[in-house]
């Protein structure tokens, strides 16, 4: 299952889970300063547009063959989209409900 996993790739995730760490760090302290509801929602789309961004660059260096297309891959980086997905989808149902309350 992991032949095909070579030390680039190995390199490569390491290298986009550093980004989406220092991301999500950089996003909570940010957040922190807004508070409340509009804090809440703005963290949980800054988080789904960091996993939208890993699943872009990911087929990014798919397509220039910096990393080697296994069905794993594939299948990370679905997930990487839908949880991506999942919060973005929080997030605005949270600035909706924002507008809503008096």
């Amino acid at each position: 299952m992991l032949e095909n996993f070579g030390l680039s790739n190995l390199v490569v995730h390491g290298l986009i889970f550093a980004i989406m760490i220092g991301g999500l760090y950089n996003l909570w302290h940010t957040t922190k300063l807004y508070g409340g509801l509009i804090g809440k929602a703005i963290r949980l789309l800054g988080i789904g547009m960091l996993f939208i961004v890993v699943a872009v660059i990911q087929e990014f260096l798919l397509k220039f063959g910096v990393l080697n297309d296994t069905t794993l891959l594939a299948l990370g980086q679905d997930l990487v989209t839908l949880i991506g997905l999942f919060f973005l989808a929080i997030g605005f149902s949270k600035l909706a409900s924002v507008n809503k309350t008096p």
